[in-house]
């Protein structure tokens, strides 16, 4: 009896609801985001759900949930990197620590540090093309804007979802 007392069962449900989002997410992301394009740029919202994440649940839960949708994210990807493992932990860790202790949690920040997490993470998608196969920057500087805005109309939605 001891030891079910220690269980946190409010936690649990609350871990649970948050991965069900994370799936439900990617699902969209995979399934639907995938299929349409706006001139060529396909939507890439993912990092706008881990930022919700640290901004509503502080850094540690962003930084876990951040994790967690990074692996999956990587999973369904073609490339097998640890890009959005590691890129989506520190965006929830650093969107929860923000909201924690330097600004507040309001929508206009919140708005703000998702449009800069999808400047990052744009800027870390480009990377690879731009210094190991050459790419001029002026090149992949349309694409990395469309991106940022077609992402960026996912900001509601997610706010008011998490």
């Amino acid at each position: 009896m001891a030891l079910i007392e220690l269980i946190d069962f409010k936690k649990i449900r609350k871990a649970l609801w948050y991965l069900l989002c994370i799936i439900i997410s990617i699902s969209l992301q995979n399934l639907l985001c995938a299929r349409v394009a706006l001139f060529g740029v396909h939507a890439f919202f993912i990092p706008v759900v881990i930022i919700a994440f640290g901004v509503f649940e502080g850094a540690v839960w962003g930084a876990s949930l951040g994790l967690i949708a990074g692996y999956f994210c990587d999973i369904t990807m073609l490339e097998s990197t640890v890009l959005f493992m590691v890129l989506f932990a520190a965006l929830g860790f650093a969107s929860g620590f923000l909201t924690e202790f330097i600004i507040n949690r309001r929508f206009f920040s919140y708005f703000v540090l998702a449009l800069a997490g999808l400047i990052l993470t744009v800027i870390c998608q480009i990377i690879p093309f731009w210094i190991f196969k050459g790419t001029s920057l002026w090149k992949l500087l349309p694409t990395m804007i469309l991106q940022t805005l077609w992402s960026a109309v996912f900001t509601v939605p997610a706010y008011f979802a998490v």
